[in-house]
């Protein structure tokens, strides 16, 4: 567990660094600002998909009952990334921290048969069957003597996660930034009301745009004035 617990120290450490980018009249390089957020992103969900790796590999969640790993999956949902931890089995029937057995089912999500095959997933944009909100999902296999006997599930929060990026870069007065997915829909965005709409609803004028994509999801994170 202590290399996992280094993976949470670099993460933290990412997380009270603010990138800190000029508000005066002097024209900023928005290709720099778009791969700042970019980067940011990458550190905090990337690095969070490597802690749920590592925690997939301890006998904690390799024993397979839930009273065993919830302590665990307690601490773990302590990370500054907002998001709820959950413990999938076979049927589809989760665990979540705090509440336990929810009441929904998962198997008919695009995830479950991948992740239920032994593939780890990561993108997956919903609206959480336990909170009704916009949400990113990231899942892990967790196996025992080579099958798979459940997943290791986290639901990002959208707007959450939007503010949590937004408020570590300082961008200037008359421009905007948001993200969307490679298939076009919006995943951050300070309008909260935006997210999972289409790219073309973000407010950013869309003919001088600077986008960079991010390198763990895909994400396009664009900066451009916003729209009068």
């Amino acid at each position: 567990m202590k290399r996992a617990w280094i993976v949470v120290g670099l993460v933290l450490a990412l997380a009270v660094t603010p990138v800190a980018l000029a508000q005066d009249s002097i024209e900023i390089d928005a290709s720099v600002v778009a791969r700042a957020a970019a980067e940011l992103a990458d550190a905090y969900l990337g690095g969070l998909h490597d802690m749920m790796g590592i925690l997939a590999t301890t006998a904690d969640l390799q024993v397979g009952v839930w009273g065993g790993m919830q302590e665990l999956l307690g601490r773990f949902e302590t990370l500054p990334v907002p998001f709820d931890a959950w413990y999938l089995l076979p049927d589809g029937s989760y665990y979540k921290v705090g509440t336990g057995l929810a009441s929904a089912n998962l198997s008919d999500r695009d995830y479950f048969p991948k992740v239920m095959a032994g593939e780890a997933t990561y993108g997956d944009l919903v609206v959480s069957k336990s909170t009704g909100r916009k949400s990113m999902v990231m899942t892990v296999p967790i196996e025992r003597s080579g099958s798979v006997i459940g997943a290791l599930g986290v639901t990002v929060y959208l707007d959450d996660f939007s503010a949590l990026i937004l408020d570590a870069l300082e961008i200037p007065e008359g421009m905007g930034l948001f993200a969307y997915a490679p298939e076009g829909r919006i995943t951050m965005h300070a309008d909260v009301d935006l997210l999972l709409e289409g790219a073309d609803a973000s407010g950013i004028e869309q003919d001088v745009p600077v986008g960079v994509a991010s390198d763990f999801l895909g994400w396009i994170f664009v900066v451009g004035p916003t729209a009068e």
